[in-house]
């Protein structure tokens, strides 16, 4: 018995060799939702390494503050804004050792792949580019180290009494 409408199963089969607009649209809408995802983050790069740069200067200030204490000494962090480094230092034996690398606590971002965009704008304490902590945890001065990268600015923040350690965003 042969189905009386044998000529439609081919008009079916001959639609079934390429795609229906409404699978087009779909696999647009599918590649734009995609693209959508990946470009702020190819673009948002600045704004991670300005936080990354304010988090590490936040992080290695506390450092000297906590070896100020447990050493009984005067730590300095000594900013350099030209080279976009700073360094720790004691006022007795000289730049510290890094506790990882075990090289001199010296931190530069100028000429690093994952902080190509960042700029130390300024550093400010008490009128001078250093901080020094004594063995109380408490700085001689409090100020702040702003650090851009693109248009996202962070300052951080050294308390001037207890030497308290804070990041803020202060730009888009």
């Amino acid at each position: 018995m042969q189905w009386p409408n044998r000529r439609l199963g081919a008009r079916q089969s001959d639609r079934r060799r390429g795609f229906t607009l409404i699978e087009l649209l779909v696999v647009v809408v599918i590649l734009a939702i995609a693209g959508m995802a990946v470009i702020p983050m190819m673009s948002g790069t600045g704004d991670l390494q300005a936080i990354s740069a304010a988090r590490i200067i936040a992080t290695d200030l506390q450092y000297a503050q906590n070896v100020a204490i447990t050493t009984q000494e005067l730590i300095e962090v000594s900013f350099d804004i030209v080279t976009e480094s700073y360094d720790l230092a004691s006022k007795t034996s000289g730049v510290l050792q890094h506790p990882m690398t075990k090289e001199d606590y010296v931190v530069g971002f100028q000429g690093q792949e994952n902080f190509d965009q960042v700029d130390v704008v300024s550093a400010s304490f008490g009128g001078g580019e250093k901080v020094a902590f004594d063995e109380l945890g408490s700085p001689d001065n409090g100020g702040s180290v702003t650090v851009q990268a693109g248009s996202t600015v962070y300052r951080v923040d050294v308390a001037p009494v207890t030497g308290m350690v804070t990041v803020t965003q202060v730009g888009p």
